[in-house]
């Protein structure tokens, strides 16, 4: 790579290492990323054994290339709504408080709504209690579809919840849905995404609202 001064440094607070090969995890060190938080992610449904799988992965396997990268690697484990699994939730709930006797576990995420409904919330809002039980920050995703109306449905079970808003992350914000998260206190994530959210979008939202919060 040609010499490029770095002056500042980065946390990324919401990657998915296990999809990120090896040379683009080297490149994020080198243009500044000093740490990053893996986060639990939605690659399909599965069973209740696939996604402890996919827990014992991040915590061992990401966390270990992030820091060969040179990125200081943290994680974030949750049951994300797009990968409840059918049966053993109420198990997999009991074990994952276990998981933040680690260290590097620092977080729940992501967690959130996708298509709503009963179940999905449900979840969510045990997740949220959990959180706040162990005093421990949040991710939460936003859907792409209906965005607005389960941004509002989301924030109205957080309010619910006893969970300060300070500990969470809205992630996958937009214009929209941005003053929705940061009215009640959230910070807002703002994801970059061809065809969804562009940097041109990004920028118009920060020089309107400033970069507090987000």
């Amino acid at each position: 790579m040609p010499h490029v001064s770095v002056l500042q440094m980065f946390v990324d607070l919401h990657l998915h290492a296990d999809g990120i090969p090896d040379q683009d995890l080297a490149t994020l060190a080198y243009f500044g990323v000093k740490a990053a938080v893996t986060c639990a992610r939605d690659a399909g449904a599965g069973s209740a054994a696939d996604l402890r799988r996919h827990w014992d992965e991040l915590v061992r396997v990401q966390t270990a290339r992030l820091r060969q990268a040179g990125i200081r690697p943290m994680v974030a484990l949750a049951l994300h709504p797009s990968r409840i699994p059918w049966h053993g939730v109420d198990d997999l709930l009991q074990r994952l408080p276990h998981y933040f006797d680690d260290p590097r576990v620092v977080a729940l995420g992501e967690l959130g709504l996708q298509d709503g409904g009963e179940r999905e919330e449900e979840i969510l809002s045990r997740q949220l209690e959990l959180a706040a039980r162990l005093r421990k920050p949040v991710i939460v995703h936003t859907p792409d579809r209906e965005k607005a109306a389960r941004t509002r449905r989301l924030l109205a079970l957080l309010k619910k919840s006893a969970l300060e808003p300070e500990r969470v992350l809205v992630d996958h914000v937009s214009a929209e849905t941005f003053a929705l998260a940061r009215g009640i206190g959230c910070w807002a994530g703002l994801t970059l995404q061809p065809g969804l959210f562009e940097a041109e979008a990004a920028a118009a939202l920060i020089s309107k609202h400033g970069a507090d919060g987000i």
